[in-house]
């Protein structure tokens, strides 16, 4: 609904222009070229005192005479109709002094657009005319007095005009607007508040968008004074709009002054500049009408931002599928080898050092290096893996590293990030460390050390936040003395080092590793929950797997598709390792003799104390009856340490 207000000289006036009004509105619905919704509010008042205490809060205002002047000064931007004056509403002004009056003097007085022309009418009726054009209300008493003091016989004029001629006692007559000027002005104020709203609407959306701007927008002259002063600037600058509007910018950021601020045809190139304690990166655009300058846009930031800002557009464009998905409640086992392992990893995890996590095949490396990155500071930055001996030398350098546009044949229009910018403010593991190419070994080098990269093709410096974890199943310090890896790369990386065991050194987890994977299984393909017998449990014990979890891993799944009930038993197990190449996983000699009977009897039995008493020694050699120290003799001999 667009509001508009009439100021009306007199009650008549208003209650004929409310009628008109409506009978425009009908008229408008009748054709259906109404765009909007109108809506007339109407108040009296002659006299421009009258109007000062208002409101004034509508798309357009309409008025008359004096008030509409005295709008304009009170504000020029006041949307402001005025209703004209007609050549008709002249004629039945001077007809209606020549028929009640017998006048043959008249005097016209009022604004220079009311009166405007009247002379030329008095011909018509045998009368002569005189306007007077008044350029106040403080002009009105004299005038008036003039004009019959000249021998004017009927003063014309406005409400204020025709009181004066009463007290004076000269005849007078109302010079009224009528249907047809008040219907042309009710169009031209439709019209203007139209535009008024539609150009309202645009201010608030340009107002909006300036002040949720994430950066600073200083817009200034062809003159260099400040025009445009947003929110965002206001916050950087520590400055109020109505502080620097109207000034100029180099007084307000005295950083501009010399700086070389390059514009291209895609924008500007970046100056960084020092304000107090920050540093902000400010761009510059020339705004043009009809070509020529007509001032100038700056947008600023502040440095630390655009990193926060490239953090967060990382996680979410870049990242997705970079994180880690394991925790150390994922690591199955309370052997004291796997438990002493998950302690260490814990502690190195509170820490940034580089970690280099050491154990053969299948021995759970990037498992570890998943628990440690979720249980670290960095927990909620990206987590990126690469195996270092899956890709050629070529290939890996661009994924590691990234390039940009056209840096060799075949290259990703708009180049590509490498992992190093993928696990900013986070961790990137590196499996298989050791098959690093040596020509490669120097660039990982600087990157890990100097914390920042170069995309293949380019000349600019990255500067990235990562922690490295890196995994070998290779003694990589045998590798540094036969020269295939680099002793200061070595040296770099080995800063925190973890072992981890082989399966062969946790037996005691086997039995419960493989339950979670027989139910892992059966539960992926949609089968029956199958049980373990404890049978199967102590053959699985006995048996080597040099492929460790991973192996031991394949052989649950291969148990639950071959088992044809819901219990897995000894034979099953037996014959799901007799169909392996020879060689792949092999099975420990049957105990055979009384004395390995009995040594297999205490080995369990003291295991079992181990377990209840959740590996405390103390309390598992009081269960035994016997000492800590012989406790620790009979592990020693039993091979349980």
């Amino acid at each position: 609904m667009i509001r508009m207000l009439l100021i009306a000289p007199y009650q008549e006036f208003a209650d004929q222009f409310q009628r008109v009004f409506e009978e425009h509105n009908a008229a408008q619905i009748q054709q259906g070229v109404a765009p909007e919704k109108y809506s007339l509010h109407t108040v009296v008042a002659s006299w421009p005192s009258e109007i000062q205490g208002l409101d004034l809060d509508f798309e357009v205002i309409i008025c008359r005479g004096f008030v509409s002047i005295e709008l304009r000064r009170m504000d020029p931007y006041i949307p402001v109709v005025e209703v004209p004056v007609a050549a008709g509403d002249l004629v039945q002004s001077l007809k209606k002094a020549k028929s009640e009056f017998q006048a043959k003097q008249v005097t016209v007085l009022g604004s220079l657009n009311m009166v405007m022309g009247v002379e030329k009418y008095g011909d018509i009726f045998g009368l002569e005319v005189k306007q007077v054009v008044l350029n106040s209300t403080d002009e009105i008493r004299s005038a008036v007095l003039e004009a019959v003091t000249q021998g004017t016989n009927v003063v014309i004029g406005g409400v204020r005009t025709c009181a004066y001629a009463r007290e004076l006692g000269v005849p007078f007559v109302l010079l009224e607007s009528g249907k047809e000027s008040m219907w042309h002005s009710i169009t031209e104020a439709k019209r203007l508040a139209h535009v008024s709203r539609r150009v309202e609407e645009q201010s608030e959306n340009l107002k909006a968008i300036l002040n949720k701007s994430f950066e600073g927008i200083i817009a200034v002259d062809a003159y260099q004074k400040i025009t445009v002063f947003n929110h965002a600037a206001s916050r950087l600058l520590s400055k109020s709009s109505i502080e620097v509007l109207g000034k100029p910018v180099e007084q307000v950021l005295p950083g501009l002054k010399g700086a070389n601020i390059t514009e291209t045809e895609d924008g500007s190139i970046p100056e960084i500049l020092q304000y107090e304690k920050k540093q902000l990166s400010v761009r510059g655009t020339s705004v043009r009408l009809r070509g020529e300058s007509i001032g100038r846009i700056y947008t600023l930031q502040e440095v630390s931002k655009i990193q926060e800002l490239e953090t967060r557009l990382r996680e979410k464009i870049y990242l997705r599928g970079h994180y880690a998905k394991h925790t150390f409640e994922d690591i199955i086992g309370t052997s004291p080898a796997i438990l002493s392992a998950i302690h260490t990893a814990k502690r190195y995890s509170v820490v940034d050092s580089n970690i280099l996590i050491l154990g053969k095949t299948g021995t759970g490396k990037e498992l570890f290096a998943q628990s440690i990155h979720t249980y670290s500071p960095r927990k909620n930055g990206p987590f990126v893996a690469v195996n270092c001996a899956a890709l050629p030398e070529t290939l890996l350098e661009s994924e590691l590293f990234g390039y940009v546009e056209g840096a060799f044949t075949g290259a990703s229009k708009g180049g590509k990030p490498g992992l190093f910018e993928l696990a900013h403010r986070g961790t990137l593991f590196l499996d298989e460390i050791s098959e690093i190419p040596p020509k490669l070994q120097g660039r990982l080098l600087r990157a890990i050390q100097e914390k920042e990269i170069m995309r293949l093709g380019h000349d600019r410096v990255i500067p990235v936040d990562v922690r490295i974890i890196a995994a070998s199943n290779r003694n990589l310090l045998d590798l540094v003395k036969t020269g295939t890896f680099r002793e200061d790369l070595y040296y770099r990386i080995d800063i925190l080092t973890l072992e981890l065991p082989e399966l062969s050194d946790r037996k005691e987890d086997i039995p419960a590793i493989a339950e979670y994977w027989i139910q892992h299984f059966t539960a992926q393909f949609g089968l029956p929950s199958v049980k373990l017998t404890d049978r199967a449990k102590r053959k699985l014990m006995m048996l080597e797997f040099p492929g460790n979890i991973r192996q031991l891993r394949n052989l649950c799944e291969r148990l639950v598709v071959l088992s044809q009930c819901q219990v897995i038993d000894e034979r099953d197990v037996e014959s799901a390792v007799a169909s392996y190449p020879t060689g792949t996983v092999t099975v420990q000699p049957v105990v055979s003799t009384f004395k390995d009977s009995l040594q297999q009897f205490e080995r369990e039995r003291v295991l079992t104390a181990l377990k209840q008493a959740a590996y405390n020694k103390n309390i598992a050699a009081k269960t035994l009856g016997i000492s800590r120290t012989t406790l620790w003799r009979r592990m020693k001999s039993l091979e349980l340490i």
